[in-house]
């Protein structure tokens, strides 16, 4: 039953539907960027997800009553996973700052928690600042509404006016519309399926049509999303980034994944710390998306993890059969990496039939080799949808044991580079290979 959800799920968006056009963000000044820049090193550097609403993170107006643009930053438009909500509102509203025209620029001319502002008119003609703020500050208790206005008189803010805010200021009603409710998510995790078709998946997500996990050929889980429309997806041949946050144990991860080619599914290997989320003691995660590499990100509806844990064990219990079928059905193909077992050749520097220096590199069905490498193999393992990683284990000068990684990227069917370099190993027939090229024992191909 769950096989076929997740199928129809994936049947919900063709791939066209995938290209998205985004709207390019408004250019600032230089000096509301560089403030928008703070706030994101700053969340970044205490390993927070930056969430900005550039929307509402920036308004130009003005206020200073000299007709020069003025510029309102709002520091409550912008959170750090991390901190909760934003680390800048309390009772007293949030954190504001304001920049005035000057013959030198914009320069900072307010800064201050309130709970609202606006650009209003004073006698003569001229513009001032509206401000609603804590109750103490016109002697009442701090819930109650407190209404000031401000002139600015070249040099500073002049208080052109306070009064305690009456039911008029905040509508006969007593207050203001209610927004609609937020859409949620409830829906139980479902385990269907055996052996490869074995799946774990939740459906009903606001941006996710389906949320499954899969048996990963070599080991491991895989994770794969079918995305709704409501959900913002990134520049083809760019991961879509998957942040998960625990609230019980105030910890975060990534789970990054490529969209799988003719398909609406964006897949990558599940980071054990994201199952342990997954399986660990929370009702449901906050989640959060980004679309450029983990620089911002947005904030989507929590992901519910009812009957989670159950699913995924009963998944874990099928991956060997999963693996036997795979490696038996996919004789020939490496399993791990999504490439063929068999000999390799930069063909930026060579051919099959000359290899430059008779060097080859041969993808067996665990690891890859190299005739020039003396260390022990210790791992090889898929990163994401297009990156794998091999570790080895070499001796230093004074013969300890040392850990080296390397990073590459599968660039086609048949091909793939090391990170950083621009090679381009490419599978070629032993056949068509010079005897001396052929260095690995036992191979067939």
């Amino acid at each position: 039953m769950i096989r076929s959800l997740f199928t129809l799920a994936s049947a919900l968006l063709p791939v066209a539907a995938l290209v998205q056009s985004q709207p390019q963000p408004k250019v600032w000044p230089r000096e509301v960027q560089t403030l928008y820049d703070e706030f994101k090193a700053e969340c970044r550097a205490g390993g927070g997800k930056f969430v900005p609403d550039r929307a509402n993170f920036a308004v130009e107006t003005e206020v200073t009553g000299d007709g020069k643009p003025d510029w309102v930053v709002e520091y409550g438009a912008a959170h750090c996973s991390n901190q909760g909500y934003s680390a800048w509102c309390g009772t007293a509203g949030c954190m504001i700052t304001i920049l005035g025209s000057g013959r030198g620029g914009l320069t900072e001319i307010f800064s201050n928690n309130v709970r609202g502002w606006e650009a209003v008119k004073l006698d003569g003609g001229r513009t001032g600042l509206g401000l609603s703020v804590h109750g103490t500050v016109c002697g009442s208790v701090g819930a109650d509404m407190c209404l000031e206005v401000l002139r600015w008189d070249g040099r500073k803010w002049a208080l052109a006016g306070r009064r305690r805010g009456t039911a008029e200021d905040i509508g006969t009603d007593g207050g203001e519309p209610a927004l609609p409710p937020s859409p949620g998510h409830d829906a139980r995790w479902q385990f269907g399926g055996s052996g490869a078709g074995a799946v774990a998946a939740v459906t009903g997500h606001p941006q996710f049509a389906a949320l499954g996990l899969r048996c990963q050929p070599g080991g491991g889980l895989y994770m794969s999303v079918v995305p709704t429309k409501a959900l913002r997806l990134p520049p083809a041949g760019r991961p879509l980034l998957i942040g998960f946050r625990s609230h019980a144990e105030f910890t975060e991860t990534t789970q990054p994944l490529m969209l799988e080619p003719g398909k609406p599914d964006f897949s990558g290997p599940l980071d054990p710390a994201t199952k342990a989320l997954l399986t660990g003691a929370d009702t449901d995660l906050a989640v959060y998306a980004s679309t450029d590499g983990g620089d911002e990100w947005r904030e989507v509806t929590y992901l519910s993890l009812a009957g989670s844990t159950a699913a995924i064990r009963s998944l874990e219990k099928q991956c060997p059969q999963a693996a036997g079928a795979s490696r038996a059905a996919t004789s020939g193909q490496s399993g791990v990496v999504p490439l063929p077992v068999g000999y390799y050749v930069d063909m930026r520097i060579g051919s099959c039939a000359k290899p430059f220096g008779n060097g080859t590199l041969y993808l067996a069905e665990d690891r890859l080799e190299s005739p020039y490498s003396s260390c022990k193999f210790a791992s090889l393992k898929m990163v994401d949808g297009r990156n794998f990683q091999q570790t080895v284990i070499c001796s230093d000068e004074d013969g300890r044991p040392t850990t080296g990684t390397t990073n590459y990227s599968v660039t086609g069917p048949r091909s793939f580079a090391v990170e950083t370099y621009s090679e381009d190993w490419t599978w070629c027939p032993a056949a068509r290979l010079p005897a001396k090229a052929r260095f690995y024992k036992g191979a067939g191909r």
